[in-house]
C-alpha cells in the first residue's frame, strides 16, 4: 500500500504542474494545499481562493462548494494520498529514519483557528496576506519563480518566504507531518468531513485485539484506536492497515456510514 500511496502522491504532483501546456492551466480549485503562484500550476489553491474572495468582500460560493464536495468525497484522504506538501513532509520523515524528536499532542482547533485568522486578515487588509508567508507558497511558488523568471525583482517577501520555508523544514524534521497536524487550514476543513465522507478508513472493533500496532506507525500520532478514520487528525494514509495483524482496518467506499 505504501508504494501505491507514493505513486498517487507523485502523480498528483505531476498533474498539478502541467502548466507548461497552456490548455492545462485551468485555474480550477484543487483539493490540495498547493500554490497557484507556481509557474507551472494547473490549478488554484483553495485557501488562496478563499482569501481572494474575502479580500474583495465577496462570498466564495464556488470555492466553498468545491471544497465541500471534495470533503464529502474523501475527507482527509486528499491529505494522505495526494497533497504535495504532505508528500514533502513524508519524504523528510522517511529521510530522518527515526521517530519524532519532539512529542506533541495534536491540535485540530489550531488548524481551524489558522483558517479563520487568515480569512479575517484578508478581509481587513483587502489582501491575501497569508500567501506572503505560506510555506507551500515558498516551496512551490517563490523558489521556482526565482529560476523560472530570473528577470523578476525579488524583494523583501521573497526572503520572508525563504525564512518561512527554513522554519517549516526544521519543524518537519523535528515533528512528522507538523504542518498537517497543527497548522494546515485545508486539513482543518477536510478533517471535519472524515466521519461522513464516502471514501474512508473503517475499523472493525470485533476483529481488533488491541495490540495498538496501528497507533505505533501513525504519522499524525493518533492516540486512540477508535479515532482511526474518524478523527480530524487522521490523514487516512493507510499505514495502520499495513500494521494491523488482524485485518481489522480497511478502506471502504460507501455513501452510508
Amino acid at each position: 500500500m505504501s508504494r501505491v500511496r507514493w505513486a498517487t502522491q507523485i502523480l498528483a504532483l505531476i498533474l498539478l504542474n502541467l502548466g507548461f501546456i497552456e490548455v492545462a492551466k485551468t485555474g480550477v480549485v484543487a483539493p490540495f494545499f498547493y500554490c497557484y503562484g507556481c509557474p507551472l500550476a494547473t490549478t488554484a489553491c483553495p485557501i488562496g481562493a478563499l482569501q481572494s474572495f474575502a479580500a474583495v468582500g465577496t462570498f466564495p460560493s464556488y470555492t466553498v462548494g468545491a471544497v465541500g464536495l471534495f470533503g464529502l468525497a474523501a475527507g482527509r484522504f486528499w491529505c494522505g494520498w495526494g497533497c504535495p506538501f504532505g508528500t514533502i513532509q513524508d519524504f523528510l520523515a522517511w529521510a530522518r529514519r527515526r521517530d519524532d524528536f519532539l512529542t506533541l499532542r495534536n491540535s485540530g482547533w489550531m488548524r481551524l483557528l489558522v483558517l479563520v485568522g487568515l480569512i479575517v486578515a484578508a478581509w481587513i487588509a483587502a489582501d491575501t496576506l497569508f500567501c506572503k508567508v505560506c510555506p507551500a507558497g515558498s516551496l512551490f511558488g517563490a523558489v521556482p519563480h526565482r529560476f523560472y523568471s530570473p528577470a523578476l525583482s525579488f524583494g523583501t517577501f521573497f526572503w520572508v518566504h525563504i525564512g518561512t520555508l527554513v522554519l517549516a523544514v526544521v519543524a518537519f524534521l523535528l515533528v512528522g507531518r507538523f504542518w498537517c497536524r497543527f497548522l494546515c487550514p485545508l486539513g482543518g476543513i477536510f478533517g471535519l468531513f472524515n466521519r461522513v465522507s464516502i471514501l474512508k478508513i473503517k475499523l472493525d472493533m470485533s476483529k481488533c485485539n488491541e495490540c495498538r500496532k496501528c497507533l505505533g506507525v501513525c504519522p499524525t500520532k493518533i492516540e486512540k484506536v477508535e479515532d482511526i478514520g474518524e478523527s480530524g487528525d487522521c490523514t487516512c494514509c493507510g499505514k495502520c492497515i499495513e500494521a494491523c495483524p488482524g485485518g481489522a482496518i480497511k478502506i471502504t467506499a460507501s455513501a452510508r456510514d
